[in-house]
């Protein structure tokens, strides 16, 4: 079963359960999406899944857990037992998650500004591109590349 489809029986379930109109998410998404989404046709993002569990008055991860419950064939108690394995298992149950992320650059970035301060010494003792792309290992255009942007 798809993800699509299990949030869909998940959404279904819980609106059900709730004895919730479609109407009465509103505040989270209108009607047609819904309608959409409990139809397995429409994919959730996750701040229409947290506006929706909080329409419905449940802890958005409820939702999630629902919905992993359904695509798996368990119980929810199943999947809450398993995740905690797995972030027992990891490590991970304890430890404090960023509350934003790493403003670290990217490895491409980070390896380009290693190499522009390389390509500037070896062009002031006069060499060629070629010769700086063969010395460095990387392509003349490469090379051409960050002359352009050292101005």
């Amino acid at each position: 079963m798809s993800l699509r489809t299990s949030f869909a029986a998940a959404l279904q379930f819980l609106r059900m359960r709730q004895a919730s109109l479609q109407q009465e998410l509103g505040q989270a998404a209108d009607q047609s999406y819904v309608s959409r989404l409990e139809s397995g046709t429409r994919s959730v993002t996750l701040d229409v899944s947290d506006d929706l569990a909080k329409a419905l008055g449940v802890d958005p991860l409820t939702l999630l857990l629902l919905t992993y419950a359904s695509e798996r064939g368990e119980s929810p108690q199943q999947v809450l037992e398993q995740l905690r394995k797995d972030l027992t298992a990891s490590g991970l149950l304890t430890s404090e998650i960023p509350s934003q992320p790493s403003k670290a650059p990217h490895p491409m970035v980070a390896a380009s500004e290693e190499l522009r301060p390389q390509i500037k010494a070896l062009a002031d003792q006069g060499l060629g591109q070629t010769e700086i792309a063969k010395r460095l290992g990387i392509s003349r255009h490469t090379v051409i590349n960050h002359l352009k942007k050292m101005g």
